[in-house]
């Protein structure tokens, strides 16, 4: 997925996950809710097969579970999950260097 988004959107995507998960978390439910994320990121989502959507999604999931315990909203923890998330976007898609 590296070829079709940039770091910083699927930072962006896990963020909004996050964001989502934090309301569940909060609130106990959950609905089938749209990702918050810009529209240009969105039509690159919207491009992707079925199958392509729901791995990306998944993995993006599984990042933004990882990434969660550690987001207080502060600069430093923010910084913090930025450096976790790309760490993890290049260990899922094995991106070396």
């Amino acid at each position: 997925m590296k070829d079709i988004f940039t770091m910083d959107e699927m930072i962006t995507i896990v963020m909004a996950i996050v964001d989502n998960l934090e309301f569940k978390e909060l609130y106990g439910l959950y609905e089938d809710q749209e990702i918050n994320i810009p529209r240009p990121i969105n039509e690159k989502i919207e491009n992707l097969n079925q199958c392509e959507y729901q791995n990306f999604i998944e993995k993006m999931t599984e990042i933004a579970e990882e990434v969660m315990i550690i987001k207080s909203g502060e600069l430093n923890e923010l910084n913090r999950c930025h450096e976790e998330i790309i760490f993890l976007i290049n260990k899922y898609y094995k991106v070396v260097g």
